[in-house]
């Protein structure tokens, strides 16, 4: 859930690991924050998170929440820096959906408010528009289609197999299989 804490108008920031700035209201998608991990050289096939997020130039937090909290981004005092928090107490794939969740309103909406609190129940399908484009774009980011499509043939449907590949969730799997309307193999 996305709660607003106060309306400041982010500024720029500064990519972690080169004198260029992002504007505060430019947007990526999922295909340039991917070819933008690629040319600075992180992993993309599984995805490096935490590298990406360095990209970016947002900080990462690992903290014990309590269990109905997965994560949050916020915009620090300063107005420079934006920051992922991220529940140590979740498995660390969990932990990689959150941080690309919390990547996506970076993404996408870090000019609509300074602050968002990923709660549980948006993942159970209580969710705003807000959340949902999050949890499509952190499911694109972290296995692409093409990608998906391909481990899917290389470890004939094993969401298992699959899930251990991409460092996700078997849920995860099994949802994005459902988005890109694939079936058999348990993946509907």
């Amino acid at each position: 859930m996305a709660f607003i804490r106060k309306s400041v108008k982010p500024k720029s920031a500064e990519l972690a690991s080169s004198g260029e700035s992002l504007k505060s209201d430019e947007r990526f998608t999922v295909t340039q924050l991917l070819n933008m991990a690629k040319q600075k050289g992180i992993e993309t096939s599984p995805l490096d998170v935490q590298g990406l997020l360095s990209v970016l130039g947002i900080k990462l937090i690992s903290v014990p929440m309590k269990d109905d909290v997965s994560g949050m981004l916020s915009l620090a005092d300063d107005g420079q820096v934006w920051i992922v928090k991220v529940n140590a107490l979740h498995h660390p794939n969990r932990q990689r959906f959150t941080i690309a969740h919390e990547m996506a309103h970076f993404a996408r909406h870090r000019f609509q408010q300074v602050e968002f609190k990923d709660l549980n129940f948006f993942r159970n399908g209580e969710t705003n528009s807000m959340e949902a484009e999050a949890n499509r774009f952190a499911s694109e980011l972290l296995m692409p289609e093409i990608e998906f499509r391909e481990r899917v043939k290389v470890f004939s449907g094993s969401i298992e197999a699959i899930a251990q590949y991409f460092k996700v969730s078997t849920l995860a799997v099994r949802v994005r299989a459902k988005i890109l309307g694939m079936k058999g193999h348990g993946l509907e």
